[in-house]
């Protein structure tokens, strides 16, 4: 064997009595992708599988090939649109809520130094003219 087979670990035994597991073998039926690669219909497959109580978080992971936590954040990123989706009233986020009072009171401070403003200029138009000195 070649020392470019030993570093690559072509060649050599597994501790498994000789027999070599290929990547896609040791992952079982996944076929693991670059992480992030997931389609939009393979996350809400897996998310309604889980939530449906059909495979444990770990087997779903195993399947699409990705991480345990992978599908816990797939699961909370459902559970938070599924949040904002059934939420009561507006329909509006937290955070939409929050900038919209905010903006409601700037307006009312804008307004509010806009007729300060004018009312200045007006008292200062209107203002008589103190007599000014002539300068011969």
């Amino acid at each position: 064997m070649s020392r470019k087979e030993q570093r690559n670990g072509r060649g050599s035994a597994s501790p498994r009595g000789g027999a070599e597991r290929s990547e896609v073998e040791a992952l079982g039926d996944a076929v693991r992708g670059r992480p992030g690669r997931r389609s939009a219909e393979e996350r809400r497959e897996a998310v309604l599988e889980l939530l449906a109580g059909k495979a444990s978080v770990d087997q779903i992971a195993r399947r699409f090939g990705v991480r345990a936590s992978t599908v816990e954040g797939w699961r909370a990123q459902a559970l938070e649109g599924i949040g904002q989706a059934l939420r009561q009233g507006s329909g509006k986020s937290a955070r939409e809520l929050q900038l919209e009072k905010e903006l409601r009171s700037l307006e009312k401070a804008f307004t509010h130094l806009a007729i300060k403003h004018e009312l200045v200029e007006r008292a200062l138009r209107d203002r008589p003219s103190r007599p000014g000195r002539c300068r011969r």
